[in-house]
């Protein structure tokens, strides 16, 4: 009798605590959407770097970019017919993330080697699965310990880095301000 009294008393316990622990989602996660979504003050804080902002635009050769701003590094991206550009301010665009490419194919974004991986990768940050990410490989041929992958995920843009030569070698989205959207994994 006293074993069904402590079995009965366990069984309850563990039911009250299942009850109270609960697991929170990610909120406002897109389905769908531009792979890197560009409107002036959209965010992201990815782990263990500064936040990145779209801060303006600016014009160069009658092209309108998007000011990108992440510490001291400002970078302008501009996207055209699924080509998304990149370039600095003294240097020529070239495609940074090209999303009409097919999987394995590779093109040259200044002296580094881009290569498309996947276009669906799920991507798993903290307790939220983001299916139908773009992986995008960069090396530089002749140099070492240079290369790593960025993620873009439908509706959100930036994801996950990784940097195999860093201390932390998967970097994930924490928030973001997507579209005057706030995006959290908690």
């Amino acid at each position: 009798m006293k074993t069904l009294i402590s079995i009965t008393l366990f069984t309850v316990t563990a039911f009250f605590f299942a009850a109270s622990c609960t697991k929170e989602e990610a909120s406002n996660v897109p389905v769908s959407g531009d792979y890197l979504p560009m409107q002036v003050q959209n965010n992201w804080e990815i782990e263990h770097t500064e936040k990145m902002t779209i801060t303006g635009t600016k014009v160069f050769d009658n092209k309108t970019y998007f000011e990108f701003i992440q510490g001291t590094d400002t970078n302008y991206y501009r996207n055209e017919n699924n080509k998304i550009y990149c370039r600095r301010s003294t240097e020529a665009e070239s495609v940074k993330f090209d999303l009409t490419a097919g999987v394995d194919k590779s093109w040259q974004f200044g002296s580094w080697t881009v290569s498309l991986v996947s276009k669906t990768d799920t991507v798993l940050v903290n307790h939220t699965k983001i299916p139908n990410c773009y992986q995008f490989f960069f090396d530089i041929p002749m140099a070492a310990d240079d290369e790593h992958s960025i993620w873009l995920a439908p509706g959100i843009g930036f994801i996950r880095i990784d940097c195999g030569f860093c201390p932390y070698p998967f970097l994930n989205l924490i928030k973001a301000n997507i579209n005057n959207v706030e995006i959290t994994f908690p």
